[in-house]
């Protein structure tokens, strides 16, 4: 079934889509502190640490968005060819 522009996008995950988002902005901001904080600052790795785990975090909701999205079209399609029978 295909969406009509009319309608409002709706994630399948809205808490996911929100930890996504909340997730991009600690990424973002320890990528402007990567510019500030010198290498040889104790802090360098820490906001390393925070920064690579905020991306993995969120490519795996992203993952796991994307597979409820998967299941649920699935699911709507053994409905749909169900009640054609």
């Amino acid at each position: 079934m295909e969406k009509s522009g009319k309608e409002p996008y709706r994630t399948d995950c809205p808490l996911a889509h929100d930890l996504i988002n909340k997730l991009s902005v600690i990424v973002g901001n320890c990528d402007l502190l990567v510019e500030r904080i010198p290498e040889t600052s104790p802090l360098w790795n820490r906001m390393l640490l925070v920064r690579d785990l905020a991306k993995l975090v969120g490519e795996e909701l992203g993952q796991l968005q994307c597979d409820l999205a998967r299941s649920r079209i699935m699911d709507e399609q053994k409905i749909s060819k169900q009640s054609i029978i």
